[in-house]
């Protein structure tokens, strides 16, 4: 497989713990896929992060003249930006979103990166990671009605971070996935990973 499954940061927050989070979300992942002597991989697989900052995000809000669900031609998009986004979810095997929770949901700014699109989604593999005070649950609930009701993504779990006090109203940050406190998360991480992994397998020998 040539191209990486995409981590796409659901936050754009600068100093925020979304960069240290996704270091330790890519190295959790080498480790999952990394083939061993009774599990060797015939895929190869990688990760890459989507930089909330760069091409081809931002994308802003959605002014397209044109709903995405009527859309089925990427040439039809008016904005530039958003064909080249088109190209790029429809060239991903699958999907890991890493989102912070805000005030009982998920970001603005990854909402509007999701409904840019329609059916360059459907039946995507997603790992949803969410993160916050109380672990980000309620914001992984409603993300997940979004990406698989509305978008038909295939949902292969989900891991909830609980971030201890210091990270979110003191200074300390997520400092490259070495935190002690993510270590309790790791086996379940690694479990959904696979999850992932199989999904994208099992979707690749139906074609």
């Amino acid at each position: 497989m040539s191209t990486p499954i995409a981590l796409l940061l659901g936050s754009s927050r600068t100093n925020g713990n979304a960069a240290g989070l996704s270091a330790w979300v890519t190295s959790v992942f080498n480790k999952a896929v990394a083939p061993t002597p009774d599990a060797p991989s015939s895929t190869a697989l990688s990760i890459a992060a989507i930089d909330p900052h760069a091409a081809p995000h931002p994308l802003g809000p959605v002014t397209d003249p044109v709903m995405a669900a009527l859309t089925r031609d990427p040439a039809g998009y008016a904005s530039p930006a958003v064909r080249d986004w088109s190209a790029f979810v429809t060239a991903a095997p699958a999907f890991i979103v890493l989102t912070p929770q805000y005030n009982h949901g998920y970001p603005g700014e990854l909402k509007n990166a999701l409904d840019q699109l329609y059916w360059e989604w459907h039946g995507k593999p997603v790992l949803v990671v969410a993160y916050g005070a109380r672990g980000g649950g309620r914001g992984a609930a409603q993300l997940k009605q979004v990406l698989v009701d509305g978008l038909k993504m295939r949902n292969t779990g989900e891991v909830c971070v609980t971030l201890p006090e210091q990270y979110i109203r003191g200074d300390a940050r997520v400092n490259n996935g070495e935190d002690e406190f993510l270590k309790v998360y790791e086996e379940e991480l690694v479990g959904a990973i696979r999850n992932l992994v199989g999904a994208i397998e099992e979707k690749d020998a139906s074609t």
